[in-house]
C-alpha cells in the first residue's frame, strides 16, 4: 500500500514537472519571430530597438525591415566567417576593442564624478585675459532686435517705430506685440550674437558684412508675405576682440578639455606607480 502511494506521488510530481516544462518551452517558442541556424530573434529583442512614438503602420514597416535586415546579417556572417582567412586576427580585434570600450566607459565615469565642479567665472576670466590673442573674431557679432512677422499683421506702421528704439516703453511694446504675432522674436540688446547667424532668418544678401555694419543699424524688409524688422544697436567686425561673455563658452570647454587631459594622465601615473609598489609589474631582459 506504501509503495502505490509512494509511486502515485512521484507519478504527479513528474506530470507537474513535464508539464512545467511543456509549458515553459511553449511560452519560449511564441517569443520567437524567426530563427537562422542557432540563432533566434525574439520579440523581447525586438522591443528593446522599437522607437518610441511609431503610428501602427510605422510600426508594422520597421519590424518587417528589422526582421529582414537582421536575418540577413545572419545569413551574411555565416558566410564571412566561413571565408575570412584569418578569424584569429579577427577575435584579436574584438579583444582590442572591447578593452577599448571598458577603459573609455570607466574613464566618463571618473570623469562625471571628479569634474562635476564647474568651472568659476575667475577661472574663466583668468584664461581670457592670459590669453586675448587666442580670442579674435572670425565672424562679425551683434546686439540688438530681431523681427519676423507676418505682412497682414496689425500695427506694422507703430512696429516701425518701435522695433528702432531700445527705450523701455518701445521694449515693452514690442514684447507684448511679439507674443501674439511674431514668427520669430529674438531680444539681444544686453549679449553678442553673431551676425551671420541672425542674418540666416533674413533674406537679405550682404556682400561686404563690415562695409553694411559700418553704414547701416537696421534692416526693414517685406518679402514673400512677412515683414523683416533688424535693428543693430552695437557691433564688433572680424578680426577684433572677442567679448569675454561671447567667450565665455569656448573658454569653459577648453578649461574642462584641459582638466580631463590632466586628470587621465595623474590617474595613469597613479595606477602605475602603485602597480610597480605592489609588484603587479615585474619586466624581463
Amino acid at each position: 500500500m506504501r509503495y502505490n502511494i509512494v509511486l502515485f506521488l512521484l507519478m504527479v510530481v513528474l506530470f507537474l514537472f513535464f508539464s512545467c516544462e511543456r509549458s515553459s518551452l511553449q511560452k519560449e517558442k511564441s517569443n520567437v519571430l524567426v530563427r537562422v541556424g542557432d540563432r533566434i530573434l525574439t520579440c523581447d529583442d525586438l522591443e528593446k530597438v522599437m522607437p518610441d512614438g511609431l503610428s501602427s503602420k510605422d510600426s508594422a514597416l520597421f519590424v518587417e525591415d528589422y526582421i529582414k535586415q537582421w536575418v540577413n546579417d545572419q545569413l551574411l556572417y555565416d558566410v564571412a566567417s566561413r571565408n575570412i582567412p584569418d578569424m584569429e586576427n579577427i577575435d584579436h580585434m574584438v579583444d582590442r576593442y572591447r578593452k577599448e570600450l571598458v577603459m573609455f566607459e570607466y574613464q566618463k565615469l571618473l570623469l562625471n564624478e571628479k569634474l562635476s565642479r564647474e568651472i568659476s567665472e575667475e577661472d574663466m576670466k583668468a584664461y581670457y585675459e592670459e590669453n586675448l590673442d587666442k580670442f579674435k573674431l572670425h565672424s562679425a557679432i551683434i546686439k540688438g532686435l530681431f523681427l519676423k512677422v507676418p505682412e497682414n499683421s496689425p500695427q506694422i506702421a507703430r512696429l516701425k517705430k518701435w522695433y528702432k528704439s531700445d527705450s523701455p516703453e518701445a521694449v515693452e511694446n514690442i514684447e507684448k506685440y511679439g507674443l501674439h504675432n511674431a514668427v520669430i522674436y529674438e531680444y539681444f540688446y544686453d549679449k553678442w550674437v553673431s551676425f551671420e547667424e541672425v542674418m540666416s532668418n533674413v533674406p537679405y544678401p550682404i556682400s561686404q558684412e563690415t562695409e553694411f555694419l559700418r553704414t547701416h543699424t537696421n534692416i526693414e524688409l517685406n518679402h514673400k508675405g512677412y515683414w523683416y524688422f533688424l535693428n543693430i544697436s552695437d557691433y564688433l567686425p572680424v578680426g577684433g576682440q572677442m567679448p569675454f561673455d561671447f567667450a565665455k563658452v569656448q573658454i569653459k570647454e577648453i578649461l574642462m578639455n584641459q582638466r580631463k587631459v590632466e586628470f587621465i594622465k595623474n590617474m595613469k601615473e597613479e595606477l602605475y606607480n602603485d602597480a610597480l609598489k605592489d609588484k603587479k609589474i615585474e619586466y624581463f631582459n
